[in-house]
């Protein structure tokens, strides 16, 4: 006697997902693109929070290189026969000043000119006024004088310069300085019209302060 066997289907090759394995992936990716999200977020907020002040402290430096440039080139008074200070620090509106005599930028075999650069306080703003070049020493006239805002956002500027007699930094409107040469005595040296070193300090409206050390000459 034959008996049938049962049927018995066979496995199929083509089985898909459950849907709890479907929920379980699904929820895993929505974890990941949230994690992904925040630090995208993040990284835009703080590139957007960054950017400003990287941007104000390519200015800052930006005068800072300017300034070492007009400091680097002031004159020597002794060729040219002078009797006051190449740099001077002097009070513009309440706020200490800074004047340079400098050389003015020109041609190699041209001759000699001079230019006398200004640095101030006006209205925020950190102003660099420059003159004509000249070729002799006489007053500057207002036309002559080419102002330039540099830096917005400024409280405060503050002017000393290096004292080798003292060997400290001195700020010349507290500190009483000759402005001229002295008489020469036989056997002793005559101090230098020119301070060798210039130190600028910047503060900004948000108490930030910047300080910087400059040769002059």
């Amino acid at each position: 006697m034959i008996r049938a066997l049962p049927h018995r289907s066979k496995p199929s090759l083509h089985a898909g997902f459950t849907l709890l394995e479907l929920l379980v992936a699904i929820t895993i990716l929505a974890t990941v693109s949230i994690i992904a999200w925040r630090g995208l977020d993040t990284l835009v907020t703080t590139r957007a929070r960054l950017e400003p002040e990287g941007e104000r402290v390519r200015s800052l430096l930006t005068v800072f290189g300017q300034l070492d440039r007009d400091l680097a080139q002031t004159i020597n008074p002794t060729f040219f026969a002078m009797t006051t200070p190449p740099v001077t620090i002097l009070t513009i509106g309440g706020q200490p000043a800074l004047s340079i005599t400098r050389l003015a930028p020109g041609e190699a075999d041209a001759p000699s000119a001079l230019q006398v650069i200004g640095y101030r306080l006006e209205d925020g703003f950190l102003v660099r006024s420059a003159s004509l070049p000249m070729r002799g020493r006489g007053a500057v006239a207002a036309e002559e004088i080419t102002n330039v805002r540099l830096l917005g956002g400024i409280k405060s500027l503050r002017v000393r310069v290096w004292n080798d007699q003292q060997g400290t930094w001195v700020d010349p409107l507290v500190t009483q300085t000759p402005a001229a040469v002295p008489p020469a005595v036989p056997g002793q040296l005559v101090p230098s019209l020119t301070p060798p070193g210039v130190e600028i300090s910047v503060e900004r409206n948000d108490g930030t302060l910047f300080r910087k050390v400059f040769l002059v000459g």
